[in-house]
């Protein structure tokens, strides 16, 4: 509807059911015209449904205030334009042409090299410690694809991103291509002989300056190699960090088994899973991509009885997302609720200071262990 202006009395006027600027939506109005409107009527809004004059300024202006007045002769249309030839000739003005190389054959070509056909090679990427068997797909001798190793059973054909994005390592502009010291380029044998003269002088001390700084490791044969360093050096110290570890995880393995071991889950084998702030379906964690098959194994509702997931954590994870129950817990409290689903369903009503969702689910869930055995 459109206001109109009486002209005798020079004052705006509204017609009934059109709300005026100042006074708010009449929905007694607006649910008249409705009534009398005879077929199809799109609205998104009451206010486009009135035509109130504040929703016709902001149709015509489409944008914020102060867009239609674009002081500049150039339409939006036109500027578009510009920015686009703008892109495309920079992008043109980037492209360099390599110089003409010729290409030099094998001398003596292998066997098994064809250009044009890949060659699998059987290896592991390593991530904090643990390693996930995989096929490097390479050409000439060159890795350019990643995946799972099919006959390995810790993955069984499965990769993660980790394990993909680890192929751009190889191919990483800033990484080191030689040795180097204060920036000039050295050879291997100029440093063997830099760290010859300050081995020699620790060997009187037996190796007490020497400080050796490494990840994880879990390859035999490097281990062997670290070890056989401090034989020689007694005091020497040996230090491994992760960014992201699993101490806590050992140190509950030592109070369990007596030793730091790592536990491996048969999950296509069970019928009600648990998880405490555990994110087992998470990349990285230990045997993630075993885990995901077989998780997924019990949950195909046509294969059978599935399985439950519940899901106790302080921060919503992967897992989480993927749980049947899921219940938020600060991260100090998940050990107390861990004890009092061990204790039964009369520890919860004996405790009774959790809240009520925390309460229903400790109950759900001692009587699904339970059933389940």
């Amino acid at each position: 509807m459109k206001n109109v202006m009486e002209e005798e009395n020079r004052k705006p006027h509204r017609e009934e059911g059109c709300p005026s600027k100042k006074d708010k939506l009449d929905l007694k109005a607006v649910s008249a015209q409705i009534a009398a409107t005879k077929g199809p009527e799109y609205w998104r809004s009451l206010e486009e449904l009135a035509g109130s004059s504040e929703f016709q300024e902001m149709l015509h202006r489409e944008f914020p205030k102060g867009a239609s007045e674009w002081l500049d002769a150039v339409s939006r249309r036109g500027f578009l334009k510009l920015m686009g030839a703008s892109l495309a000739m920079a992008g043109m003005t980037a492209c360099t042409k390599q110089p003409m190389e010729p290409i030099v054959p094998y001398v003596r070509q292998p066997e098994e090299v064809i250009p044009g056909r890949p060659l699998f090679f059987a290896s592991a990427f390593t991530l904090s410690g643990y390693a996930t068997p995989i096929m490097v797909e390479s050409h000439l001798y060159r890795p350019t694809k990643i995946e799972g190793n099919e006959q390995h059973p810790a993955s069984l054909g499965g990769t993660d991103v980790f394990t993909q994005a680890s192929l751009l390592e190889m191919y990483d502009p800033d990484r080191s291509q030689t040795i180097t010291y204060l920036g000039d380029v050295r050879t291997w044998g100029g440093f063997l002989d830099a760290i010859r003269g300050p081995l020699n002088a620790q060997k009187a001390v037996q190796g007490a300056g020497i400080r050796i700084l490494t990840r994880t490791v879990s390859s035999p044969a490097l281990a062997d190699q670290l070890r056989s360093v401090l034989k020689l050096y007694p005091q020497a110290k040996w230090h491994v960090y992760e960014p992201v570890n699993r101490d806590n995880v050992l140190e509950g393995a030592k109070l369990a088994f007596g030793q730091p071991v790592e536990t491996q889950y048969k999950l296509e084998n069970a019928d009600v899973i648990v998880s405490l702030d555990a994110d087992f379906l998470y990349a990285g964690f230990p045997g993630s991509t075993r885990y995901i098959r077989d998780f997924a194994k019990r949950r195909n509702p046509d294969a059978g009885n599935m399985s439950r997931l519940y899901v106790i954590e302080s921060t919503m994870s992967s897992t989480g997302a993927k749980a049947d129950h899921r219940l938020s817990l600060r991260a100090s409290d998940i050990g107390r609720f861990a004890a009092a689903v061990l204790g039964g369903p009369a520890s919860a009503r004996s405790a009774g200071e959790g809240s009520r969702e925390q309460n229903k689910l400790h109950s759900a869930l001692t009587q699904d262990l339970q059933r389940a055995g």
